[in-house]
């Protein structure tokens, strides 16, 4: 019996153990190569992509309707706009893992990580970089 089985019989088959394989990622940037390049390194980890928007009403929806595990989010806004969308997608999903990335000099890796993010990345950043944080912030139980 694998893991998972084992879990789901302990449990009542309410929550299973989870597969990166099976990860759903969305990508919010609106630098076109930025997005490909980030797309291309979290598939070839073995997440999914299963949307790219470039805007945040656009993340907002896709959020909605998609109910991701993982958010990747290039913040290119004034701090308490990052803030605010930060809190509006947890509000949509508690337990969603937002990955944010900044070309930021000032004090917004604080302010995201007060909002909810579970990880920073200051650009530039290696795409190494970004799939150990991403696999660290995969969440390991999913409903």
């Amino acid at each position: 019996m694998g893991h998972s089985s084992v879990l789901e019989h302990h449990l009542g088959g309410m929550i299973s153990l989870s597969d990166k394989s099976e990860m759903e990622v969305i990508i919010a940037c609106d630098v076109p190569l930025l997005g490909a390049l980030l797309r291309l390194s979290i598939e070839d980890a073995g997440f999914e992509v299963v949307r790219e928007v470039s805007q945040n009403t656009e993340l907002l929806v896709a959020v909605s309707q998609h109910v991701p595990d993982i958010v990747i989010l290039d913040l290119e806004l004034p701090e308490v706009e990052s803030i605010k969308l930060i809190e509006s997608l947890l509000d949509l999903h508690s337990t969603l893992a937002i990955v944010t990335v900044s070309n930021s000099e000032d004090d917004l890796g604080e302010m995201v990580f007060a909002a909810g993010a579970r990880a920073f990345l200051r650009k530039p950043f290696s795409m190494y970089d970004l799939i150990d944080i991403v696999k660290k912030v995969a969440p390991v139980f999913r409903s």
